[in-house]
Parts: structure tokens; sequence; C-alpha cells
């Protein structure tokens, strides 16, 4: 098993990633390139806006891959979302209309960057007192977790798990942000790493770099870990 990538939008037409077939076989040529063997696909879900059902995602892997299939390309999909956090997710999780992270408990959860922190640590206390376990998605979007690592400690207290952006710690992102990133690393404080690709250009599938870097500034054990052996634990099953 290669990389594992668990944030993309690879799915042709469904949000502001890929926006057809042909882009979405030109992004998964770059991920295979680039050594990723697995992508969990996270089609943005916002509450009025825009939003995936599970069983439409199942549907679209599946036509997928036999594209892919047919370009030479060999790489496994599974279901998941990126989920905009609003207090009424309930009866869309329970109901299995919105995908969790491959069928499994964990959930990949994002908010607007401006939003303060007590208002993202009630909303992860509200996931897990449902039963779910949060992923904060692309933690180096926040202002009030960028702001300050004592509040990534604080939700990795709580159970929640860290997803940080492979470009993000690759620098494309600047300075400030690949600082912090490392401060991150430092601390063993990230548990995934997601592309987070939207196209073939701008935002790309790519992580080797980001995993030069990681393997550069961490322990062996723990650049596996976040490069592929929590994701291979927590949700391929």
């Amino acid at each position: 098993m290669g990389y594992i990538d668990i944030h993309c939008h690879v799915l042709p037409g469904v949000d502001d990633g890929s926006s057809n077939m042909d882009e979405t076989v030109e992004m998964l040529k770059i991920a295979t390139s680039q050594g990723i063997s697995d992508m969990i696909v996270t089609p943005h879900y916002k509450q009025g806006r825009v939003g995936t059902p599970k069983e439409v995602i199942d549907r679209m892997i599946t036509e997928v891959e036999k594209y892919a299939a047919l370009s030479g390309i060999s790489i496994k999909l599974h279901p998941g979302t990126e989920i905009f956090y609003n207090s009424s997710l309930e009866e869309k999780l329970e109901s299995g209309w919105l995908a969790t992270m491959n069928g499994t408990e964990h959930v990949l959860v994002e908010f607007s960057p401006s939003d303060n922190f007590q208002y993202i640590r009630n909303a992860i206390d509200d996931l897990m007192g449902l039963g779910y376990q949060p992923i904060l998605a692309h933690v180096e979007r926040y202002q009030c977790t960028l702001a300050k690592v004592e509040n990534v400690r604080d939700l990795k207290r709580m159970g929640c798990k860290i997803q940080v952006n492979a470009s993000s710690i690759a620098g494309t992102l600047g300075f400030k942000v690949k600082l912090y990133t490392k401060k991150l690393l430092k601390e063993e404080l990230i548990d995934f790493i997601g592309t987070d690709a939207h196209d073939q250009k701008t935002r790309k599938p790519e992580i080797e770099k980001c995993a030069e870097v990681i393997r550069k500034h961490c322990s062996p054990e723990y650049a596996d870990a976040i490069l592929f052996e929590n994701a291979k634990n927590d949700l391929m099953i």
C-alpha cells in the first residue's frame, strides 16, 4: 500500500473540484505518479448549498474506477464527505445520507476560517456526543488554531483527530503556514495528511514533496503513521 490521501475532490461535477471525467482521470494519473494508492473522495457538503448523497458517491466511484482502468490507472477510491459543520447534521448522518469516512465512525469536518475556537470545540464535542470520531480538516486554515498551537493540543486531548494539507507542509501556502505545520509535526499533533486536491493544475493531488519534509523532520515511525498507517488502521476497515 502506498500513500493514502484522505481528503480530495476528484469526483467529477459534484462540487468545486474536478469538473469532468477527463479532468478526474488526469488527477488520478498525478496521484498514482506521486505514490498514492488509495484516496478517500470527500465532496463538499454545505447545508442548503452543495451535497452529494452516499449512494451517488458509491455509484460515481465505480464509474470513475472503470474509466481510470481504461487509462491503465490502478487506484482505489473510497467514499467520504468533507462536512461543513452545522448543528443539524444528526439526521443526515444517522440516516446514512452523508458518507462517513469509508463507512467508519470517522467524519471529516470543516469550519469557516474565522470561526472562534469555542465554537469549533463545541462542535467537535457535539459530534463525539453523537458517537462519531471527528477529523478536523486542514487545521492550518483556521485563524484560532493557526494563532495558538495550544488550541490544537486541546482538541487532541478531547479525542479529535487532526488533518493537514500536503501543500501546507510542502510550503506552497507560504512560510508562516509551513513553520506552523513544522510545529505540529514536532509535537506529533497531526494524524492524517490529505492533498485536498481540486484540479490538475493549481491544486493537484501531490504528496511527495510533503513526504520528504515529513521524513526529514520526523521519526520514521511517525512519518509512516501520518502518511499511511493511521489511515490504513482507522479508515481502511
